[in-house]
């Protein structure tokens, strides 16, 4: 990041942000953009809203008050005692336990991103709220270097950066998953060359379709119990994929 972008303010970041936003018409725009990013090198992230900017879920003190350093060790040393018993690989280090917890939804100094532009999608289309949708993409490969997360505890980490999800678990193998770390969770992530693609509301219940056509859905999503209860909800409520279903009298 550029000595100047250290300097803008929150707010002045948001309204960078809000006016950055590249509105998608249609499915088949949303594609042409993609494939001006052909290069492996970049990942993407979905919101529900685009009020939901790159603040990593620790730092969101409208959610859980007031951010102390103190209070997020605290909270992730509890985590990883009460987990312990669902995980017994030994290889595992602080940033593996902590990449685990953002995983499963405790507040982390970290944000959940995939290469696969279509999962971004998905995250950002999963909700039922009457928002926009945004998906976030930037070049990792050039502007989001890689932390020396072997080294280092992720809380002494002083650079933002990504590192690779542990792939021991089946959800962020489908995901096809990567995190960065933010060493102050308080502010906005806004890396250089960062885009963003924003889904008007009233194209969200078309691109959710489009997407389970392409294999993208919750069980794709969360291949486990859950993820298949999800999907059969969501096909039954939409009244897709289950002709002989309701052909049943």
């Amino acid at each position: 990041m550029s000595p100047s972008k250290k300097t803008l303010s929150q707010a002045t970041i948001r309204a960078m942000v809000d006016r950055s936003h590249e509105r998608i018409d249609n499915w088949k725009h949303l594609h042409e953009l993609l494939e001006t990013m052909r290069d492996s090198g970049w990942i993407f992230r979905g919101v529900s809203s685009p009020k939901h900017y790159l603040l990593p879920s620790i730092g969101r003190e409208a959610v859980y008050g007031p951010y102390k350093r103190a209070q997020e060790e605290s909270l992730f040393r509890e985590f990883r005692n009460r987990a312990i018993g669902l995980i017994s690989d030994p290889r595992f280090d602080d940033w593996d336990w902590l990449g685990y917890a953002q995983h499963i939804g405790v507040p982390t100094r970290l944000l959940d991103w995939s290469v696969s532009p279509l999962v971004a999608a998905y995250f950002a289309l999963e909700s039922s709220t009457d928002s926009d949708r945004v998906i976030y993409a930037v070049q990792y490969s050039q502007y989001v270097h890689e932390v020396d997360h072997r080294n280092i505890s992720p809380f002494e980490n002083t650079k933002e950066g990504r590192f690779t999800a542990p792939l021991a678990f089946d959800r962020i193998r489908a995901q096809r998953g990567i995190f960065t770390i933010h060493p102050t969770p308080t502010k906005i992530f806004n890396p250089k060359g960062l885009k963003s693609f924003l889904i008007p509301s009233d194209q969200v219940k078309d691109f959710q379709r489009r997407l389970f056509k392409y294999g993208i859905d919750h069980w794709h999503i969360y291949p486990d119990a859950q993820g298949l209860g999800q999907q059969l909800a969501w096909q039954f409520k939409n009244k897709v994929g289950l002709g002989s279903v309701f052909m049943s009298k």
